[in-house]
């Protein structure tokens, strides 16, 4: 239960424009919960290269740039 802990000590700090963001991701992954199985992708993996094989950045870079501007 430590996470839930982590996550309930994290709240307590958040302001209400944070607790609004976390309301709707929360909301979010209730209705994708709901959803169940019922959607699938119909993107393959193999499509998933083909489109990102002609990208000329890093994506990982960008991903890691991103996280450390939330930091």
């Amino acid at each position: 239960m430590k996470i839930k802990d982590n996550i309930n000590q994290a709240i307590d700090t958040m302001e209400n424009d944070e607790l609004l963001l976390i309301y709707e991701q929360i909301q979010l992954i209730r209705h994708i919960k709901q959803k169940g199985d019922t959607v699938k992708s119909k993107v393959t993996i193999e499509d998933i290269l083909q489109m990102t094989s002609t990208s000329k950045g890093s994506w990982s870079d960008t991903v890691n740039e991103e996280r450390m501007e939330r930091i």
